[in-house]
Parts: structure tokens; C-alpha cells; sequence
């Protein structure tokens, strides 16, 4: 099966998926670019990435997290709760510190991913996903 002919070179559509780490960088990467550059500043990445690193090997899709990283993660965010009974999550959630935090390059995504494996096979998760799986708990216990 043949991939039918393009009604207009040069013409793309891009839709970003907001839960890979990777691409909600880039996400935020171009919505900080002025009106009407978004194509230019695509052009000049891919241009510059392609000149700098194409022998490189691209990197994988992001391994999702088990559920038992997960359960581990909510035992422990539940842990530090009962410790610390002042501290709410919420506070965290507006530092503005974390505010406008992007994401490593895929690279370097990648290489953290593979050297925060652990010896049990279990891997550490980023403080990103940690602050997701935080605020969703958070979420929970509001509307609940």
C-alpha cells in the first residue's frame, strides 16, 4: 500500500502529544515563538539536528511506567504526606521555580531514563512525573 501523493509540498500538520516528555517540550518550545516563525525555527532545528547528529540513534518512544512504579510513587508521596502534614501539594504545584520548567532534550531523556534504572528493575521516575502523579492525587482529594 502506497502513500497517496501530497495535495501541497511543503504543507504539514503536526499534532504533539502533551504526555510524552519530549514533545511537551517542544510544545513549549513553540509557543514561546513569535506569530508566523513556528515553520522557520522547525526548519532551522530539524536542519542544525540533522547536521549535528544524524549518525546519532534516535532516541526510542518514552518507555511507559509500570504500574508498579506508580504504586510505589503513590505510597511514597502518601508517606511524605503523613510526615510532613503542613506542606501541601499545592504549594509545590505553584512554585515558581517549577513554573516554567522544560524538559531535557530527548537525548538527554533517554540517557537519564537508562542510568535511573535500578538494580531490582524498577526505575526512578523524573520529579516531573512525580509532581504529575502528586497533583492528581491532590485533584482527587478536592473534588472527592
Amino acid at each position: 500500500m502506497t502513500m497517496a501523493a501530497k495535495k501541497e509540498r511543503g504543507r504539514f500538520s503536526l499534532r504533539f502529544n502533551i504526555g510524552d516528555p519530549a514533545q511537551r517540550a517542544a510544545i513549549e518550545l513553540l509557543e514561546l515563538q513569535p506569530p508566523h516563525s513556528k515553520s522557520q525555527y522547525i526548519a532551522n532545528a530539524l536542519v542544525y539536528y540533522n547536521a549535528h547528529f544524524a549518525d546519532d540513534p534516535q532516541p526510542l518512544k518514552m518507555p511507559a511506567i509500570d504500574r508498579t512504579a506508580i504504586e510505589a510513587i503513590v505510597r511514597e508521596i502518601m508517606r511524605q504526606e503523613r510526615q510532613a502534614p503542613g506542606k501541601s501539594v499545592q504549594a509545590e504545584e505553584t512554585s515558581p521555580s517549577r513554573e516554567k520548567k522544560i524538559a531535557p532534550p530527548p537525548q538527554e531523556q533517554a540517557i537519564e531514563l537508562l542510568e535511573g534504572a535500578t538494580t531490582d528493575g524498577v526505575s526512578e521516575v523524573d520529579d516531573m512525573t512525580r509532581d504529575l502523579i502528586a497533583s492528581t492525587m491532590a485533584a482527587f482529594r478536592r473534588n472527592g
